[in-house]
């Protein structure tokens, strides 16, 4: 499947967790709900509507949070993670979330803008994964 189609309905979606090696990464990301008004395949969405995918990056050559390298993302430090932003150009993968706190931690927002540059990124798409997959620490 090829997730550059795809990447639009990413926009309000949600990021739901990572796995990270020294040279592989997993994300795992869920797109906005899509209608039934949309030109999708719906056997490939979740039972709520919507793509979930685990993106997979394989022989990361670059890797940057804010600007600064091998930073990690702060995925764990924030109760919900939007997409703004995803894109995917040949072998670069370009994430803008918005991270946020809710009460009773300390109301709190922060956005990440994530560049990765991979040899080799491909999807699996993953609809039964929860959006609690990976409980936050």
């Amino acid at each position: 499947m090829d997730i550059k189609k795809y990447t639009g309905y990413f926009h309000d979606g949600g990021f739901i967790g990572a796995n990270r090696t020294e040279k592989n990464m997993e994300l795992f990301l869920r797109s906005c709900e899509i209608t039934s008004d949309e030109p999708i395949d719906r056997r490939i969405l979740s039972i709520d509507s919507a793509l979930k995918c685990k993106l997979c990056l394989i022989n990361i050559k670059l890797f940057k949070v804010d600007g600064i390298e091998n930073k990690e993302i702060p995925w764990k430090d924030y109760d919900h993670g939007e997409i703004l932003d995803l894109t995917i150009d040949n072998n670069k993968v370009f994430l803008l979330i918005e991270w946020t706190n809710f009460p009773p931690k300390t109301r709190a927002t922060d956005i990440s803008k994530i560049e990765i540059e991979a040899e080799k990124i491909h999807w699996e798409n993953i609809p039964e994964i929860s959006d609690d997959f990976f409980k936050r620490v």
